[in-house]
């Protein structure tokens, strides 16, 4: 029997006045958020692989730095998927003439995976094109003998 004259609908002995939800147990609301950070680290997980890293990156000339003037690097990915071949990474070094280092630092900074360097090495007197592969994974110094 009401008071105001209107009927209410029986309560069950769990659920709050007004009608509003039973709250969620505290050990129930632990196990989702359990369940939420556990989704969240596999997905960071996933992803690392993703992530680009700094690496460390020589190019050695192998023979005759004196005539070395020039080196171009263009870094593409080798399975092409994510950027239809298209370089992701370029750098460009010039020298005068007989002042080119025996080996060139640089860093990259590139997720892991296989790349294709096109090099240009520029001599005074003529230009080579090199092709690598490299896999960039675990390591945070590569070395690249150029001849």
């Amino acid at each position: 029997m009401t008071t105001s004259g209107e009927d209410e609908a029986p309560r069950h002995q769990d659920e709050p006045p007004g009608g509003a939800p039973a709250p969620v147990m505290p050990s129930r609301r632990r196990f989702l958020s359990l369940i939420l950070l556990a989704g969240g680290v596999a997905a960071a997980v996933s992803m690392l692989p993703h992530w680009p890293k700094e690496r460390a990156i020589d190019f050695r000339i192998e023979e005759d730095t004196g005539s070395v003037v020039g080196l171009d690097v263009a870094w593409s990915r080798a399975d092409g998927a994510e950027t239809g071949g298209e370089p992701v990474l370029g750098s460009s070094f010039r020298f005068a003439p007989g002042e080119a280092p025996k080996i060139i630092h640089t860093t990259v900074h590139l997720p892991d995976g296989s790349y294709e360097l096109d090099i240009t090495l520029e001599r005074s007197d003529r230009s080579a094109s090199i092709r690598r592969r490299l896999t960039l994974e675990d390591a945070e110094q590569i070395t690249v003998p150029l001849r």
